[in-house]
């Protein structure tokens, strides 16, 4: 994935959200990142196959998925973060 199929997704906001938030789930993520819903899902699996992002799936009531950064996906994260945290001063 390129710089510019990053730009194109949602993939600079999930990553900010999810090393803000550590874990996330589906719904989480459709309320709090400003994209399209369909541009967040299909983000997920492209995250998921770069290895920035896995999943916990939580096999009793409530049946939820979490998504959270790998450790690769939270350096990425960080340096994302710090860019961020730069460009609002």
């Amino acid at each position: 994935m390129s710089l510019m199929d990053m730009e194109k997704r949602a993939v600079l906001q999930i990553l900010a959200y999810l090393y803000k938030a550590e874990k996330a789930t589906r719904t989480d993520l459709r309320d709090n990142v400003n994209a399209a819903l369909k541009s967040i899902y299909s983000t997920l699996p492209v995250l998921m196959k770069l290895g920035l992002i896995s999943e916990e799936v939580k096999e009793s009531f409530p049946f939820t998925v979490s998504i959270m950064l790998t450790e690769k996906g939270k350096k990425v994260a960080h340096h994302l973060v710090e860019i961020q945290n730069i460009l609002v001063l």
